[in-house]
Protein backbone atom coordinates (compact mmCIF):
# COMPACT_ATOMS: atom_id res chain seq x y z
CA UNK A 1 0.00 0.00 0.00
CA UNK A 2 1.04 3.66 -1.02
CA UNK A 3 2.55 5.06 2.31
CA UNK A 4 1.15 8.09 1.39
CA UNK A 5 -2.47 6.66 1.42
CA UNK A 6 -4.68 8.19 4.26
CA UNK A 7 -8.12 6.20 3.73
CA UNK A 8 -7.63 2.56 3.34
CA UNK A 9 -10.59 0.72 1.62
CA UNK A 10 -11.16 -3.05 3.17
CA UNK A 11 -13.66 -5.36 1.30
CA UNK A 12 -14.61 -4.47 -2.72
CA UNK A 13 -18.05 -5.92 -3.93
CA UNK A 14 -17.86 -5.81 -7.35
CA UNK A 15 -21.62 -7.08 -8.75
CA UNK A 16 -21.15 -8.63 -12.44
CA UNK A 17 -23.38 -9.70 -14.92
CA UNK A 18 -20.22 -11.17 -16.80
CA UNK A 19 -20.68 -8.11 -19.54
CA UNK A 20 -17.76 -5.91 -21.08
CA UNK A 21 -18.82 -2.87 -18.30
CA UNK A 22 -18.61 -5.36 -15.12
CA UNK A 23 -15.56 -7.01 -16.73
CA UNK A 24 -13.80 -3.13 -16.62
CA UNK A 25 -15.04 -2.25 -13.19
CA UNK A 26 -13.38 -5.85 -11.82
CA UNK A 27 -10.50 -4.57 -13.12
CA UNK A 28 -10.44 -1.43 -11.44
CA UNK A 29 -11.64 -3.49 -8.35
CA UNK A 30 -8.30 -5.72 -8.62
CA UNK A 31 -6.06 -2.49 -9.02
CA UNK A 32 -7.47 -0.80 -5.97
CA UNK A 33 -7.35 -4.15 -4.25
CA UNK A 34 -3.48 -4.25 -5.06
CA UNK A 35 -3.66 -0.64 -4.07
CA UNK A 36 -5.21 -0.82 -0.75
CA UNK A 37 -4.69 -4.59 0.36
CA UNK A 38 -7.91 -5.40 0.11
CA UNK A 39 -10.39 -8.20 -0.48
CA UNK A 40 -12.70 -8.60 -3.27
CA UNK A 41 -16.31 -10.18 -3.04
CA UNK A 42 -17.49 -11.00 -6.87
CA UNK A 43 -21.16 -11.55 -6.61
CA UNK A 44 -23.52 -12.68 -9.60
CA UNK A 45 -27.45 -12.63 -9.07
CA UNK A 46 -30.34 -14.40 -11.03
CA UNK A 47 -33.01 -13.38 -10.97
CA UNK A 48 -35.08 -16.86 -11.39
CA UNK A 49 -37.97 -14.58 -13.06
CA UNK A 50 -36.00 -14.08 -16.12
CA UNK A 51 -34.27 -16.94 -16.64
CA UNK A 52 -34.78 -19.13 -19.12
CA UNK A 53 -34.87 -23.61 -18.71
CA UNK A 54 -33.37 -25.13 -22.10
CA UNK A 55 -36.02 -27.34 -23.33
CA UNK A 56 -35.58 -30.99 -21.84
CA UNK A 57 -32.74 -29.58 -19.15
CA UNK A 58 -34.16 -29.63 -15.96
CA UNK A 59 -34.31 -26.70 -14.02
CA UNK A 60 -32.61 -28.69 -11.10
CA UNK A 61 -29.54 -29.45 -13.03
CA UNK A 62 -29.01 -26.55 -15.11
CA UNK A 63 -29.75 -23.42 -12.79
CA UNK A 64 -27.24 -21.59 -12.36
CA UNK A 65 -23.89 -23.93 -13.24
CA UNK A 66 -23.08 -21.92 -16.31
CA UNK A 67 -22.66 -18.92 -13.86
CA UNK A 68 -21.16 -20.68 -11.46
CA UNK A 69 -18.40 -21.72 -13.91
CA UNK A 70 -17.81 -18.17 -14.97
CA UNK A 71 -17.55 -16.76 -11.67
CA UNK A 72 -15.14 -19.40 -10.13
CA UNK A 73 -12.98 -18.52 -13.19
CA UNK A 74 -13.09 -14.83 -12.40
CA UNK A 75 -12.34 -16.05 -8.70
CA UNK A 76 -9.16 -17.57 -9.74
CA UNK A 77 -7.99 -15.04 -11.94
CA UNK A 78 -8.26 -12.78 -8.93
CA UNK A 79 -6.13 -14.95 -6.34
CA UNK A 80 -3.78 -15.10 -9.01
CA UNK A 81 -3.24 -11.71 -8.38
CA UNK A 82 -2.35 -11.73 -4.94
CA UNK A 83 -5.54 -10.70 -3.95
CA UNK A 84 -8.39 -12.28 -1.42
CA UNK A 85 -11.01 -13.21 -2.84
CA UNK A 86 -14.85 -14.55 -2.51
CA UNK A 87 -17.03 -15.13 -4.86
CA UNK A 88 -20.95 -15.87 -4.87
CA UNK A 89 -24.01 -16.66 -7.32
CA UNK A 90 -27.08 -15.71 -5.34
CA UNK A 91 -30.81 -15.81 -6.47
CA UNK A 92 -33.39 -13.72 -6.27
CA UNK A 93 -33.79 -9.78 -7.01
CA UNK A 94 -31.27 -8.80 -7.58
CA UNK A 95 -30.81 -5.28 -6.02
CA UNK A 96 -31.85 -6.88 -2.83
CA UNK A 97 -29.14 -9.73 -3.25
CA UNK A 98 -26.29 -7.01 -3.86
CA UNK A 99 -27.65 -4.73 -0.62
CA UNK A 100 -27.59 -8.12 1.35
CA UNK A 101 -24.18 -9.06 0.12
CA UNK A 102 -22.97 -5.54 1.01
CA UNK A 103 -23.73 -5.66 4.40
CA UNK A 104 -22.92 -9.38 5.12
CA UNK A 105 -19.51 -9.11 3.93
CA UNK A 106 -19.09 -5.99 5.39
CA UNK A 107 -18.27 -4.19 2.78
CA UNK A 108 -17.38 -0.43 2.49
CA UNK A 109 -16.98 0.06 -1.02
CA UNK A 110 -19.26 -1.27 -4.43
CA UNK A 111 -17.71 -1.35 -7.78
CA UNK A 112 -20.75 -1.19 -10.53
CA UNK A 113 -20.34 -1.32 -14.45
CA UNK A 114 -21.55 1.69 -16.49
CA UNK A 115 -23.33 0.60 -19.86
CA UNK A 116 -21.36 2.25 -23.27
CA UNK A 117 -23.11 5.33 -23.97
CA UNK A 118 -26.28 5.34 -26.31
CA UNK A 119 -26.87 7.69 -29.20
CA UNK A 120 -27.87 10.57 -26.69
CA UNK A 121 -24.94 9.97 -25.00
CA UNK A 122 -26.52 8.49 -21.44
CA UNK A 123 -24.37 5.85 -20.62
CA UNK A 124 -25.38 4.77 -17.58
CA UNK A 125 -26.88 3.31 -15.22
CA UNK A 126 -29.32 0.50 -15.75
CA UNK A 127 -32.43 0.06 -13.07
CA UNK A 128 -30.43 -2.13 -10.52
CA UNK A 129 -27.29 0.35 -10.88
CA UNK A 130 -30.09 3.14 -10.18
CA UNK A 131 -31.87 1.21 -7.39
CA UNK A 132 -28.81 0.13 -5.47
CA UNK A 133 -26.93 4.01 -6.20
CA UNK A 134 -29.68 4.86 -3.61
CA UNK A 135 -30.17 2.46 -1.13
CA UNK A 136 -26.51 0.89 -0.31
CA UNK A 137 -25.02 2.27 3.05
CA UNK A 138 -21.60 2.06 1.36
CA UNK A 139 -20.02 4.40 -1.95
CA UNK A 140 -20.81 2.97 -4.83
CA UNK A 141 -17.54 3.77 -7.57
CA UNK A 142 -18.89 3.60 -11.31
CA UNK A 143 -16.53 2.42 -14.10
CA UNK A 144 -16.64 1.95 -17.71
CA UNK A 145 -14.96 -0.21 -20.14
CA UNK A 146 -13.78 3.23 -21.62
CA UNK A 147 -12.15 4.11 -18.72
CA UNK A 148 -9.08 1.20 -18.39
CA UNK A 149 -6.12 4.07 -19.07
CA UNK A 150 -7.64 5.33 -15.42
CA UNK A 151 -6.45 1.91 -14.09
CA UNK A 152 -2.90 3.02 -12.80
CA UNK A 153 -4.82 5.31 -10.86
CA UNK A 154 -7.08 3.37 -9.05
CA UNK A 155 -7.10 3.61 -5.33
CA UNK A 156 -4.19 5.99 -5.36
CA UNK A 157 -6.36 9.27 -6.63
CA UNK A 158 -3.79 12.09 -7.62
CA UNK A 159 -6.16 14.50 -8.90
CA UNK A 160 -9.71 14.21 -7.28
CA UNK A 161 -12.69 16.77 -7.94
CA UNK A 162 -15.94 16.89 -5.79
CA UNK A 163 -18.76 18.95 -6.78
CA UNK A 164 -20.62 20.82 -3.71
CA UNK A 165 -24.48 22.14 -3.43
CA UNK A 166 -23.85 22.84 0.27
CA UNK A 167 -26.59 20.11 0.99
CA UNK A 168 -25.51 17.61 3.71
CA UNK A 169 -24.85 15.00 1.44
CA UNK A 170 -22.28 16.96 -0.81
CA UNK A 171 -20.28 17.84 2.47
CA UNK A 172 -20.33 14.48 3.69
CA UNK A 173 -18.75 13.70 0.21
CA UNK A 174 -16.74 16.33 0.36
CA UNK A 175 -15.00 15.63 3.74
CA UNK A 176 -14.83 11.61 2.21
CA UNK A 177 -12.90 13.45 -1.04
CA UNK A 178 -10.68 14.65 1.37
CA UNK A 179 -9.81 11.39 2.83
CA UNK A 180 -8.99 9.89 -0.47
CA UNK A 181 -7.13 12.82 -2.13
CA UNK A 182 -3.39 12.27 -2.52
CA UNK A 183 -2.97 15.20 -4.60
CA UNK A 184 -5.20 18.14 -5.45
CA UNK A 185 -8.63 18.30 -4.61
CA UNK A 186 -10.55 20.33 -6.95
CA UNK A 187 -14.16 21.54 -5.17
CA UNK A 188 -16.25 22.99 -8.07
CA UNK A 189 -19.62 24.55 -7.00
CA UNK A 190 -21.91 25.92 -10.29
CA UNK A 191 -25.40 27.53 -11.09
CA UNK A 192 -27.55 28.36 -14.02
CA UNK A 193 -27.19 32.46 -13.26
CA UNK A 194 -25.10 33.63 -10.90
CA UNK A 195 -23.80 37.55 -10.84
CA UNK A 196 -20.01 38.56 -9.34
CA UNK A 197 -20.96 39.05 -6.30
CA UNK A 198 -22.93 35.59 -6.10
CA UNK A 199 -19.87 34.01 -7.20
CA UNK A 200 -17.63 35.48 -4.59
CA UNK A 201 -19.99 35.11 -1.80
CA UNK A 202 -20.03 31.18 -2.88
CA UNK A 203 -16.58 31.40 -2.96
CA UNK A 204 -16.56 32.81 0.50
CA UNK A 205 -18.70 29.54 1.40
CA UNK A 206 -16.21 26.96 0.26
CA UNK A 207 -13.85 28.62 2.14
CA UNK A 208 -15.64 28.31 5.04
CA UNK A 209 -15.39 24.71 4.96
CA UNK A 210 -11.33 24.65 5.18
CA UNK A 211 -11.60 22.56 8.25
CA UNK A 212 -13.03 19.41 6.70
CA UNK A 213 -9.37 19.45 5.29
CA UNK A 214 -7.56 20.40 8.29
CA UNK A 215 -6.77 16.70 9.43
CA UNK A 216 -6.36 15.81 5.39
CA UNK A 217 -4.20 18.33 4.17
CA UNK A 218 -3.74 18.73 0.50
CA UNK A 219 -3.62 21.79 -1.91
CA UNK A 220 -7.26 22.54 -2.68
CA UNK A 221 -8.48 24.60 -5.35
CA UNK A 222 -12.14 26.16 -5.67
CA UNK A 223 -13.85 26.71 -8.66
CA UNK A 224 -17.18 28.72 -8.83
CA UNK A 225 -19.56 29.20 -11.98
CA UNK A 226 -22.10 30.11 -13.74
CA UNK A 227 -23.54 27.26 -15.93
CA UNK A 228 -25.53 24.21 -15.77
CA UNK A 229 -23.92 22.00 -13.21
CA UNK A 230 -23.33 18.86 -14.81
CA UNK A 231 -21.67 20.04 -17.95
CA UNK A 232 -19.43 22.71 -15.68
CA UNK A 233 -18.24 18.93 -13.51
CA UNK A 234 -17.37 17.15 -16.28
CA UNK A 235 -15.65 20.20 -18.34
CA UNK A 236 -13.59 20.86 -14.62
CA UNK A 237 -12.64 17.70 -14.68
CA UNK A 238 -11.23 17.44 -18.00
CA UNK A 239 -9.54 20.50 -17.07
CA UNK A 240 -8.00 19.07 -13.86
CA UNK A 241 -7.51 15.57 -15.60
CA UNK A 242 -9.12 14.39 -12.66
CA UNK A 243 -8.55 10.75 -11.92
CA UNK A 244 -11.85 10.91 -9.86
CA UNK A 245 -15.16 12.78 -9.38
CA UNK A 246 -16.78 12.44 -6.28
CA UNK A 247 -20.35 13.43 -5.71
CA UNK A 248 -22.83 12.44 -3.01
CA UNK A 249 -25.48 10.02 -3.55
CA UNK A 250 -29.02 10.78 -4.16
CA UNK A 251 -31.64 10.38 -1.77
CA UNK A 252 -33.80 8.92 -3.93
CA UNK A 253 -34.23 6.46 -6.24
CA UNK A 254 -33.58 7.76 -9.81
CA UNK A 255 -35.50 6.83 -13.23
CA UNK A 256 -34.58 7.11 -16.89
CA UNK A 257 -37.07 10.00 -16.68
CA UNK A 258 -34.84 11.19 -13.96
CA UNK A 259 -32.06 12.23 -16.63
CA UNK A 260 -32.84 15.60 -17.75
CA UNK A 261 -32.92 17.29 -13.57
CA UNK A 262 -30.55 14.84 -12.32
CA UNK A 263 -26.69 15.90 -12.49
CA UNK A 264 -25.33 12.46 -11.18
CA UNK A 265 -27.08 10.83 -14.10
CA UNK A 266 -25.69 13.31 -16.34
CA UNK A 267 -21.95 13.32 -15.17
CA UNK A 268 -22.04 9.25 -14.78
CA UNK A 269 -23.21 9.47 -19.09
CA UNK A 270 -20.26 12.13 -20.12
CA UNK A 271 -17.34 11.94 -17.82
CA UNK A 272 -14.43 10.68 -18.70
CA UNK A 273 -12.77 8.94 -15.48
CA UNK A 274 -14.59 6.65 -12.44
CA UNK A 275 -17.62 8.56 -10.33
CA UNK A 276 -17.93 7.94 -7.10
CA UNK A 277 -20.89 8.40 -5.13
CA UNK A 278 -21.27 9.21 -1.22
CA UNK A 279 -24.23 8.11 0.64
CA UNK A 280 -24.98 10.56 3.46
CA UNK A 281 -25.31 9.51 6.57
CA UNK A 282 -26.74 12.46 8.71
CA UNK A 283 -23.76 13.26 10.73
CA UNK A 284 -24.64 16.05 13.42
CA UNK A 285 -21.11 17.72 12.90
CA UNK A 286 -21.64 18.06 8.87
CA UNK A 287 -25.45 18.85 9.76
CA UNK A 288 -24.31 21.73 11.64
CA UNK A 289 -21.87 22.55 9.31
CA UNK A 290 -24.74 22.49 6.02
CA UNK A 291 -26.91 25.00 8.32
CA UNK A 292 -24.04 27.46 8.53
CA UNK A 293 -23.40 28.04 4.65
CA UNK A 294 -26.83 27.04 4.05
CA UNK A 295 -27.80 30.87 2.59
CA UNK A 296 -28.19 31.09 -1.02
CA UNK A 297 -25.26 32.70 -2.55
Amino acid sequence: MNEAMKYRFQTILVATDFGESASAALQYAQALARAHRARIVITHVIDPASYAFPDGIPASLDFGEKERQEIQTLEEETRRQGIPVHSQVQTGMICDRILQSVKEMHADLLILGTRAKGKAGRAALGTVARQVLARTPCPVLTVSKEMIEHLPHSGCWQSVLIATDFSVASLEALDFAHRITLNVLTIVHAEPCLEQHECETCLERLRFLAPLNESHTVPVEHVVTTGDAADVIVREAAKARADLVVLGSPAEELTGQHFESSTVLQVISAVNCPVLCVPSTLRMPLAALAKEVAEPC
